[in-house]
């Protein structure tokens, strides 16, 4: 009885992660790269754009720099061209190394719109399976075909697996996303 009830506890602190993860990314979507500059601009430089921009020309050529600031987006918040200076290549145009012998060209299409859906479907069936772990505390599921849904480790594990995929679509979004913005510079080398 206590191992059940140490597993629902887990379960219940599983799903409050599943939870959070949605509130992180939405908020890393949305504000996360604003506050980075912000924090820099509060360690009493002039302005966080003008320090990130300080920074990119001593890792970029003047006509990338230039380019990103006539950007829109990338004007307010260079924050992808310092988050991934290591793997853009700039020949004719940018390019991404995207392993050490393999480079191509960036993301052309915003992944981030299908990304959070996929995010908010696992935080659901995070959802689901800690109320199922929960109904099966008082009530069996019939059906030998359903019998795994009557062990509440499987439903730890299914949990855990669905945290980490939410976790790791989390830090591709975030990727993909620099390299779409990145990839709009193509527009002002060309």
């Amino acid at each position: 009885m206590i191992q059940t009830m140490l597993i629902l506890a887990v379960i219940f602190i599983g799903v409050a992660f599943a939870v959070y993860q949605v509130y992180d990314i939405y908020y890393a979507q949305n504000v996360g790269d604003d506050e980075a500059l912000a924090v820099r601009e509060g360690a009493g430089r002039a302005s966080a754009s003008e320090s990130a921009f300080a920074a990119l020309r001593g890792v970029f050529p003047e006509r990338l720099v230039s380019a990103a600031q006539r950007d829109e987006t990338l004007s307010r918040n260079p924050e992808p061209l310092l988050r991934r200076r290591k793997s853009i290549v700039l020949e004719q145009g940018v390019k991404i190394r995207y392993l050490s012998l393999w480079t191509g060209r960036p993301v052309a299409h915003d992944w981030r719109k299908a990304l959070l859906i996929v995010v908010l479907v696992d935080c659901l069936i995070a959802m689901f399976l800690g109320g199922l772990s929960l109904y099966t505390v008082a009530y069996e599921v019939p059906g030998a075909t359903f019998a795994w849904m009557n062990d509440p480790v499987v439903i730890l594990v299914l949990l855990a697996l669905v945290i980490l995929l939410t976790h790791a679509v989390a830090k591709l979004d975030l990727y993909l996303h620099d390299l779409y913005r990145i990839g709009r510079l193509n527009r002002y080398l060309a």
